[in-house]
């Protein structure tokens, strides 16, 4: 698995960011180097907006939490749909294919929910425009899991570690 975390030297008390990861990423080629170059770029492009989706959906399922008259609920929720539209919708337009696909990805990620998944448990409430531009403009599924054990996913958990460590 992956580690951070700091240390402290015991005898001059300096502290250093220690970060531990499991694989090194080998390249075969030039091609591989460019490839992986622009995904921590689009990581890093990406990134931010899907912690902002993760505060979003905390702060709504708290608020949400406490409230049980279904009318009150439903004002919320369509403030805050009418928000998010506001909000996201230049942001995702400007983004790339690889982009939306990436932040679908990490919003689960940062969830431990697929789009999917958040827009059934919000279905009517939600942000339901929100979510068909996301799957227009990405032609993407919004069922797909992040799994940081294998493949691009293992590549983009290797960067966002590098890139909270401030080494990116």
């Amino acid at each position: 698995g992956y580690m951070a975390g700091t240390e402290v030297d015991p005898i001059t008390g300096d502290t250093a960011y220690v970060v531990q990861l499991s694989d090194v990423v080998a390249f075969r080629s030039i091609g591989d180097i460019k490839r992986y170059k622009r995904l921590i770029r689009n990581v890093k492009a990406v990134y931010p907006y899907a912690v902002d989706a993760r505060n979003y959906f905390e702060a709504l399922t708290t608020q949400l939490d406490t409230i049980t008259n279904e009318k009150e609920r439903n004002q919320i929720t369509k403030a805050l749909e009418k928000e998010i539209v506001k909000r996201y919708t230049p942001v995702l337009e400007k983004m790339t294919y690889s982009q939306g696909k990436i932040l679908i990805r990490l919003i689960d990620r940062e969830t431990q929910r697929t789009s999917y998944q958040l827009l059934e448990e919000f279905r009517g409430k939600f942000a339901a425009k929100f979510w068909n531009t996301i799957a227009r403009i990405f032609r993407a599924n919004l069922k797909q899991e992040y799994d940081p054990s294998q493949g691009e996913d293992k590549l983009i958990e290797q960067i966002i570690i590098l890139y909270e460590a401030g080494l990116l």
